[in-house]
């Protein structure tokens, strides 16, 4: 079978484009398939994913829109990159004739209604769609799309005018260190340093935690553009000796195992990826019950603490509650071992391939 993906730019380091690679090697190497992948955009100068040598790669090459001048020229570019990759698109996947197209980010979503070639037509949401630039503009898109598949039900739920919606998460790869010690008191976050990773609500709860349990660190992994105001905050609170910013872990699903509490204050999520491996480290967690996808991982006070969206106070009550019982902590994080079966490889992979028998088969 010939299976496409449209991504926009192959060639940036980013979780999209990670995960697109893992599956597209999947179904090339494991299930035989013939997979051609499709970049838009080549803004970088080499390829960051390794994808198996039978996958081919297709670069439409088409120039980023002008992101200077006024508001007027700025539309005019957009729409000119618009048509020039949409002609440029269907010119490659008519050369292709692909039985089913997997069209993924914004600029995919916007093309969709516009390809010509007979294959079955999905969108993938990687983020939730009410977070997602330009989500006005998807109605068409919606109602062209042979599927929507979405990260998390609530994501799904927002698709109101697609024909037909469904849900298949992304998967993590097995860890290969568990907690070994719960009474280690040391807490971990991690992700982007960005405003909507909400940081700068975990540095003002952990002031008065500190108060509480000053025998207990946070360690912060991840790089961002509020690196710099954050470690501000931290020096400002005089939480410099509590709390550190340890940057970027290449291999952050190891370090997990020397933590025994995770803890999470996103202001929004398009699935929480880091949520999902702690977890499957072993590791309970206290975290906001952020849109989208907290409550399809934690189990409430079965392997964590869900807390209404932006309660610092009920967050700070939940750390000490954590914070306070080795005990409740190994007993929830032996329960969060159970989330790597839903979030295994073999099991998204296998919803990946139900999915393609389903949108393939001929019509009786």
């Amino acid at each position: 079978m010939k299976i496409a993906y449209v991504i926009e730019d192959f060639y940036v380091r980013g979780g999209v484009e990670r995960i697109i690679a893992e599956k597209a090697n999947i179904l090339c190497t494991q299930d035989g398939h013939e997979v051609t992948l499709l970049s838009i955009y080549r803004d970088t100068p080499c390829q960051c994913y390794p994808l198996d040598s039978a996958i081919r790669r297709v670069e439409l090459d088409v120039p980023m829109a002008d992101k200077h001048g006024n508001s007027l020229h700025r539309t005019i570019s957009r729409i000119a990159t618009l048509v020039k990759a949409g002609r440029r698109l269907n010119k490659a996947l008519n050369q292709i004739n692909p039985d089913i197209v997997f069209f993924a980010t914004t600029l995919s979503a916007l093309l969709l209604p516009f390809c010509t070639c007979r294959g079955k037509k999905v969108f993938e949401s990687h983020s939730a769609k009410i977070f997602t630039p330009y989500n006005k503009l998807f109605f068409p898109m919606e109602r062209c799309a042979d599927m929507v598949v979405c990260l998390t039900q609530d994501d799904a739920n927002d698709y109101h005018y697609a024909k037909h919606t469904t849900v298949i998460p992304n998967f993590i790869e097995p860890p290969k260190r568990f907690v070994a010690d719960y009474g280690v008191k040391r807490a971990i976050a991690a992700g982007r340093l960005e405003h909507v990773k909400g940081f700068d609500i975990l540095i003002d709860c952990w002031k008065t935690i500190a108060q509480i349990h000053p025998d207990w660190q946070l360690h912060i992994y991840g790089e961002g553009s509020c690196r710099e105001a954050l470690q501000r905050q931290i020096d400002q609170l005089q939480l410099s000796d509590k709390i550190i910013l340890c940057g970027r872990s290449n291999n952050l699903l190891d370090k997990y195992a020397d933590y025994s509490l995770f803890l999470m204050t996103s202001r929004y999520e398009g699935q929480g990826m880091v949520l999902i491996e702690s977890q499957a480290c072993g590791l309970p967690c206290v975290t906001f019950d952020f849109k989208y996808g907290a409550s399809e991982i934690v189990d409430n006070q079965r392997n964590g603490l869900l807390v209404p969206q932006s309660d610092t106070k009920a967050f700070c009550k939940a750390m000490d509650q954590m914070m306070a019982s080795e005990a409740l902590r190994k007993s929830y994080g032996e329960e969060a071992k159970k989330t790597l079966y839903k979030f295994s490889k073999d099991h998204t992979m296998a919803l990946w391939t139900a999915l393609i028998d389903k949108l393939t088969q001929p019509r009786s």
